[in-house]
């Protein structure tokens, strides 16, 4: 419980703490792909951006094309700060590159440690990686040393101060990291219906046991194969994205006799899922 109780003290920090920029006249714009990006850019630059988030929290990103308004203030921004995946971004890119050649474009995802494969199926052959790097505080760790140095290069007369906050928040995205590694949660399973959680059993060693696969829609014949075979793994919980939600979820979790939780990772506030994740596996 010891554990538990610094993990949500050291989340509750994050969440508030960090802002180190007052309100700046003539503000720069930057954009960003999803909301835990700029979250953390608020974390290491306060208000001295407009941030233009291109895909709004509970939002998915299989199906949403930014509004024209949305591409219009891109017209304002220095920087356009991407993960570098495949599928709304990829897409997303080439419309920005066409429509806005001089936008500085920086991957803050460079140099995480990314899957390879469909959507955590491991080396499949595929070059893309999982497009989920958020969902891995380790790889936001990194992220966030990535979005300094770009607000860094942005505005060079407040350099020092953004890297400065970076590591801050740095070490306070580890901090929560090794809370959730300590409470020694390897080996147990947890059921969702998305593999988008790859990176966080990874990170913890975990068995992620998603219902889709590799994220494709299954068969009810099939889909009642993976419940039979899943109950003998003894799931401590089933996760329910928001954005993948399905009517059936309950039903299935109650046949488990596990509980569900709804969490949205594409969220500013996906630190609190993440806490509550790890405090349910090890509750269970």
């Amino acid at each position: 419980m010891n554990l538990i109780r610094n993990i949500i003290l050291i989340g509750i920090t994050l969440m508030l703490g960090g802002c180190v920029a007052g309100r700046d006249s003539g503000r720069d714009a930057i954009a960003v792909s999803f909301e835990p990006q700029a979250w953390m850019a608020r974390q290491i630059a306060g208000d001295d951006f407009d941030i233009i988030t291109l895909l709004p929290g509970g939002t998915d990103p299989e199906v949403y094309q930014p509004s024209i308004s949305t591409m219009r203030r891109l017209g304002d921004a220095s920087a356009y700060l991407t993960l570098g995946t495949d599928g709304f971004e990829k897409s997303l890119g080439e419309s920005i590159r066409q429509n806005f050649p001089d936008l500085k474009i920086a991957d803050s995802g460079a140099g995480t440690d990314k899957i390879y494969g469909a959507h955590g199926d491991h080396h499949d052959g595929s070059d893309s990686f999982d497009p989920h790097l958020l969902a891995s505080l380790r790889n936001c760790v990194v992220i966030s040393g990535n979005i300094a140095e770009t607000l860094a290069s942005i505005r060079p007369d407040k350099a020092d101060e953004y890297r400065a906050a970076g590591r801050r928040l740095q070490e306070r995205l580890q901090a929560l990291d090794d809370s959730i590694a300590g409470l020694g949660l390897g080996g147990r399973a947890f059921v969702s219906r998305h593999p988008s959680l790859s990176y966080f059993a990874r990170d913890y060693r975990l068995n992620q046991i998603a219902l889709n696969g590799s994220g494709k829609e299954i068969s009810p014949m099939q889909l009642k194969q993976r419940i039979d075979s899943t109950a003998a793994l003894h799931p401590a919980v089933m996760i329910v994205e928001k954005e993948h939600a399905y009517s059936s979820d309950a039903d299935i979790a109650r046949s488990l006799g596990i509980d569900t939780i709804v969490v949205s990772l594409n969220s500013s506030s996906w630190i609190d899922d993440i806490i509550r994740i790890s405090h349910e596996i090890d509750r269970n």
